[in-house]
């Protein structure tokens, strides 16, 4: 596999010029050859159910889809738009930041595959997924 072509400052200038993504808090950790870590802050909005007080999925799978596709853009040179994106949710996530750990698992011509696992304060698995995302456009 190719070596990252883009460096962490310059991903998390790309991360957070989604404004969605600066409204989730978030910040790259780590990034090296193998693998990405993203934290998100964690923000009462992103509540599903008031009496559980349990985080929504949607932000779980949009950290999912944030991690996988941003280990994609540190090889590709750029974010690429997902074809498919699947998700499974292992725990609820209580109120607490976030951290995501995304990784590469195929890079192609045309499409890429990426994973990403997401942990809760405590170091436990609350969602992984993986994703489909279209490379075919961006110049390697």
């Amino acid at each position: 596999m190719a070596d990252n072509v883009v460096s962490a400052e310059k991903l998390q200038e790309r991360l957070v010029a989604n404004h969605f993504n600066a409204w989730m808090g978030l910040s790259i950790l780590s990034l090296d050859e193998e693998s990405i870590e993203i934290s998100m802050t964690w923000r009462e909005e992103m509540i599903s159910n008031p009496k559980a007080r349990v985080t929504h999925g949607g932000i779980l799978g949009a950290l999912v889809d944030v991690a996988a596709d941003f280990m994609i853009a540190a090889k590709a040179g750029a974010p690429a738009p997902t074809v498919d994106l699947r998700v499974d949710y292992h725990r609820a996530a209580t109120p607490g930041d976030l951290r995501a750990v995304g990784r590469i698992i195929r890079v192609g011509g045309t499409f890429s595959t990426a994973e990403a696992e997401v942990f809760d304060s405590d170091g436990k698995l609350v969602a992984s997924g993986r994703g489909l995302y279209y490379t075919g456009a961006l110049k390697q």
